[in-house]
């Protein structure tokens, strides 16, 4: 048997193609030889390798292909006319749509799928199920495979005994019926399941070199890591026992593994030699029959980390402390100990980018979490790198796929504000207009209805929110119709009727394209552009016979049906999808654990290593228990961990030094560090308190964003000139100026206001303008003598009513505020009929506009009161309705409140329009809250007259202070009046505010 091992602790390709080249040369014997190896990747770096290893720019190379069946990537099958015979394998894609119809038959109260969402990852999980029987089928006649239909169901006739729960025996009388039922689609749609036919690939491929052996070598190389199929190993037995010139280059075990026997490993499915002590046993051989392909190497990483990873029973070497012979290791090794995620990206970007210090130095990063190897693609460029994750970008990610989602959820969600504007706001979006032309007409209509409360649903509620506007821009109401013209009959997902998903793909395609088209380019041409684009637009062709194949879903599940499906999809060009265009470092790669099979680097960060991110959950599926797999011949569970403890420990070994990487928090969750930190750390504490050096990197990056030194801002007290000084104020901005000068100049001077929230919730304010406008509906419409009862309750009801209407509430807020609403009319009502006789005449909503003149100028006070009434005694009242917190006495003698006193003044110097000017004998405030006391009076027990000429007083001293002086508007002077909110921010409060609270 011509089998052979490369020492774990050498780089395994470079290793490869010495090897080759030493036993084949470099003339043809070398052209005509075929390597087999795991994956593509691994194919094109072996490339690499053996120019670096011939010392040549030219080369003929042997045939390198990754062998069929092993590998998710596209199977690069050899050329046999048997497999011509074979019928074509399922699509993926539509294998899933089919299975997660079966899946969808399942009651729910048995298990079955909530929506088509779940029934869709029900469907991929059944998918798994099927390969991984067939991968791990020995069997298979390859002219009649649905034979092997049959065997599985043989074998899940056995799988229900009375003993299982009652569910394992739902699940496996569903799946009985599942088998027979996918065999028959596959019988009546002439194909075969993906895992069956890269099963008879392999046994076709074997059959073909057992009857006809290749002239060439044959070199199958690095399969095996961690176990694999058996119908891979039969091919390998054949290439090593029965090809001339076969070999099978495996890599080696470090001594610490190799002097176990079969049996330790047999019982430690987690070991990650298990897997291929497996494959080796199904060849008939051992490692100990494998010959050096390659001179050794010392001792190094693999040695310490095999010892550290032992299986449970054969701890020896764990007993005798060798501390000195771990140093050299432990040189090569280091750690890094992250507080979260970001940390953890932060400090191996740094390390990579350390990495390059030294010229040609090829450093990588190996982990399986997608998210980790995000975060280190967005650190690496403040650096100066640029890395891709291999293991590409997903379609949903991208901004086409983006689009398409929010268009998706556009429709689930009846057009509200967050929904629409982020389709509208999308780069792709123009709806047929120049895309300028369309982003203004978006900001537009998000100005006028869009911001605070929301429209009522759907385009209708756009139409009628557009049409309560007293002067809406045309260019609105195109929008709007453009909008709905693009979508079509796409523009809700009810929960009924039921309707095909291949109906919904394509209405929502259509949408979609519509949406992306412009004058100048058709929507099609825009949505599926450049190389992110064009992936797009290969997946959602292999989509659309994948969704016909879907029975009927509620169109409300698809959204989260479009999204799971998309998401399946991925692209390699993530660095266009960012706006750059720069080629990738090439020194530098993010790589997964399958993608870095093999490969070899000067510095390698092992990151995520946390348990069930790296090694992930043993989870036997959703389709059968762990006796139900043993029993059928399925195995462990655990072997997967294997799989990946092998990936971990070849990783570490096959580089010059190696960095082992974990967060202790993921997702705001503490984390476990993985299994093979924790044996690690344990092992070398044995070894007289050895221990992983840390990596500096992990300190540099806690420090990468924070200064030396924290210096809080200024409290800023902006002086403008007196041109930039207003000339008029009202009576708010009095009690502004007072309380925070800054507030008026950002509100007053520089022009700014706060935009209402998205989707607002209806609060106090709107609560207080929706009374207000009844109140003065109601004092409008009511007569100066007091009708009774009986006539002026229609009055307000139809006040109230009005009201109500225009503040367009929802349906729950509406209900909840018009009982509110009914106590403050009877309040209301009650009042007027009690004063009517008192009063001469009433103004409500009444404005006043005084211009002051001073030695400096002049300025213009305006306001707006409430009500205005004449008494009989010839006095006016002053009122001032208020929804909320009512100033108290000591706050209006103190100035802090200047309204009503303001109001008084104007009122006595004839300012407000209509209104005599007469000498003011009492302020009111009216509390109207609508609850079980719908309303209070509270009038303000005052000296009226000094309390009103203080508060002229005041405002003169203010408006040559700041008006029409020089004085600086400095934030929040006095700390105990409340500042005004909106400006907090702006004046960066919390900076110099901690900083004086400090400095007291």
């Amino acid at each position: 048997m011509r089998l052979f091992a490369i020492p774990p602790d050498q780089a395994f390709l470079p290793a490869l193609a010495r090897g080759t080249l030493a036993r084949l040369g470099t003339g043809e014997a070398l052209a005509a030889a075929t390597i087999l190896l795991p994956t593509r990747r691994a194919a094109r770096a072996l490339q690499a390798a053996f120019l670096r290893e011939a010392d040549s720019p030219a080369l003929l190379l042997p045939r390198m292909r990754a062998l069929a069946g092993l590998s998710t990537e596209d199977a690069d099958e050899l050329a046999l006319p048997a497999l011509l015979r074979l019928p074509p394998a399922v699509d993926a894609l539509r294998r899933q749509a089919v299975l997660a119809g079966f899946a969808s038959r399942l009651p729910r109260d048995m298990g079955g799928p909530a929506s088509a969402e779940h029934a869709w990852a029900l469907g991929l999980e059944l998918g798994k199920l099927l390969d991984e029987i067939a991968l791990e089928e020995a069997e298979i006649l390859p002219d009649d495979p649905a034979l092997l239909g049959h065997r599985w169901l043989e074998r899940l006739e056995a799988l229900a005994p009375e003993s299982l729960a009652v569910h394992w025996q739902i699940t496996t009388t569903f799946l009985r019926a599942i088998v027979v039922e996918w065999q028959g689609w596959l019988t009546e749609q002439g194909l075969l399941d993906i895992g069956v036919r890269r099963v008879l690939a392999l046994r076709a491929q074997r059959v073909a070199w057992e009857d006809a052996p290749p002239a060439g070598a044959v070199i199958a190389a690095g399969i095996g890591m961690g176990g694999t199929v058996p119908a891979a190993a039969d091919l390998l037995r054949v290439i090593a026992t029965r090809l001339p010139q076969g070999f099978v280059v495996l890599p080696g075990e470090d001594r610490a593994t190799a002097a176990l026997p079969w049996e330790a490993l047999r019982e430690a499915p987690t070991h990650p030699y298990a897997g291929s002590r497996a494959m080796l046993d199904r060849m008939g051989a051992t490692l100990a029959d494998a010959a050096p392909w390659v001179e050794g190497a010392p001792e190094g990483i693999s040695e310490l980390l095999g010892t550290a990873l032992l299986p449970a029973g054969h701890l020896d070497p764990w007993q005798s402390p060798e501390p000195a012979r771990w140093l050299a290791p432990l040189a090569a090794l280091s750690r890094i100990e992250a507080s979260d995620a970001q940390h953890e990206a932060a400090a191996i970007a740094l390390t990579l980018r350390g990495a390059l210090e030294t010229p040609g130095t090829r450093a990588a990063l190996v982990t399986p979490d997608r998210d980790l190897a995000r975060r280190v693609a967005a650190e690496l460029p403040r650096h100066g790198i640029l890395a891709d994750d291999s293991a590409g970008q997903p379609l949903s990610d991208t901004p086409p796929g983006a689009f398409l989602r929010l268009i998706a959820h556009l429709a689930a969600g009846e057009c509200g504000p967050v929904a629409l504007l982020s389709v509208l706001k999308h780069p792709l979006c123009a709806g047929g207009m120049e895309r300028a032309e369309w982003l203004a007409a978006t900001q537009a209509l998000e100005r006028a209805v869009l911001r605070g409360p929301s429209p009522g649903p759907g385009l209708a509620g756009l139409r009628a929110a557009l049409a309560s506007l007293r002067a809406p821009e045309p260019r609105l109401a195109e929008l709007i119709d453009a909008l709905e013209a693009a979508l079509g009959p796409f523009t809700a997902l009810p929960p009924s009727p039921a309707r095909p998903p291949g109906d919904l793909l394509s209405e929502h395609l259509a949408a979609a394209e519509a949406l992306a088209s412009t004058p100048a380019l058709p929507g099609g041409l825009r949505l599926y552009a450049q190389a992110e684009g064009e992936a797009l637009a290969r997946h959602l062709a292999a989509l659309a016979p994948a969704m016909a194949a879907m029975p009927p879903i509620a169109p409300a599940d698809w959204p989260g049906l479009f999204e799971a499906a998309l998401a399946q999809g991925t692209t390699q060009a993530a660095r266009i999808s960012r706006g750059r265009s720069d080629a990738a470092h090439p020194q530098v790669e993010i790589l997964g654990l399958l993608e870095a099979r093999l490969l070899d680097f000067d510095l390698v960060v092992l990151g995520a290593l946390d348990e069930t991110i790296w090694p992930q959950a043993s989870d036997p599926g959703p389709w059968m228990s762990r006796p139900m797999r043993r029993d059928f011949g399925l195995p462990s569970p655990e072997l997967r961990i294997g799989r990946v403890a092998a990936d971990f420990l070849l990783t570490a070994a096959g580089s010059r030094r190696a960095v082992l990487s974990r967060a202790a928090r993921r997702g705001g969750s503490p984390a476990v560090p993985a299994r093979w930190l924790t044996r690690l750390d344990v092992f070398l504490q044995g070894q007289q308190g050895l221990r992983l050096p840390p990596e500096p990197c992990a300190e540099w990056a806690r420090l990468l964003d924070q200064p030396a030194e924290i210096r809080p801002g200024p409290r800023p007290a902006p002086r403008p000139p007196l041109a930039a000084r207003p000339d008029r104020l009202t009576v708010s901005d009095v009690a502004t100026l007072l309380a925070d000068p800054y507030a008026f100049y950002a509100r007053r001077i520089l022009g700014l206001s706060a935009l209402d929230p998205l989707e607002q919730e209806p609060g106090a304010p709107d609560y207080g303008n929706m009374v207000h406008a009844a109140i003065h509906r109601f004092l409008a419409s009511l007569p100066q003598a007091w009708p009774g009862e009986a006539a002026a309750l229609p009055l307000w009801e139809a006040a109230a009513e009005g009201a109500l209407a225009r503040a367009a509430l929802r349906p729950a807020v509406a209900a909840l505020w018009a009982p509110r609403l009914h106590r403050i009319g009877r309040f209301i009502r009650a009042l007027e009929a009690e004063q009517r006789d008192r009063i001469l005449a009433s103004w409500a909503e009444v404005k006043a506009s005084l211009t002051l003149r001073r030695p400096g100028g002049s300025v213009t006070l305006e306001a707006r009161a409430d009500r205005v009434d004449r008494m009989r005694d010839g006095s006016l009242r002053i009122l001032d309705y208020k929804t909320g917190t009512v100033p108290s006495k000591r706050e209006v003698e103190a100035g802090t409140a200047p309204q009503l006193p303001l109001e008084a003044w104007l009122a006595e110097q004839g300012a407000f329009a209509g209104v005599p000017a007469a000498a003011v004998g009492a302020l009111e405030y009216w509390r109207l809250t609508g609850a079980d006391q719908a309303g209070e009076v509270k009038p303000l027990d005052l000296d009226l007259p000094a309390t009103i000429a203080e508060a002229a007083a005041a405002l003169q001293a203010l408006a040559d202070r700041f008006l029409l002086g020089d004085a600086a508007f400095t934030a929040h002077p006095h700390p105990r009046r409340r500042a005004v909110g909106d400006f907090q921010h702006l004046a960066r409060t919390a900076e110099w505010s901690a900083e004086a609270e400090e400095g007291a």
